[in-house]
């Protein structure tokens, strides 16, 4: 993608697209090589708002949350 963002700056009118990124990374991937246009889900969208937030406290909510999944179906720990 870089050495495409690269190219086009030779060429005036044409722009670069990011069609559909798996994760929050490419959105910033995407960024710090000016890529043109980054189309993104709706899920994606959602994750921004997690940027930032404390590493420590994000793997907690996580493991929180795989422990109500699996009360929730019926697992014991």
């Amino acid at each position: 993608m870089t050495s495409t963002v690269e190219l086009l700056r030779m060429r005036p009118g044409q722009e670069l697209i990011w069609a559909s990124p798996r994760e929050l990374l490419n959105v910033f991937q995407a960024d710090e090589i000016e890529c043109h246009i980054i189309t993104v889900t709706v899920d994606i969208l959602r994750k921004f708002n997690q940027t930032g937030k404390d590493l420590g406290e994000f793997s907690l909510e996580t493991v929180r949350m795989f422990y109500e999944d699996a009360k929730k179906a019926g697992f014991e720990l």
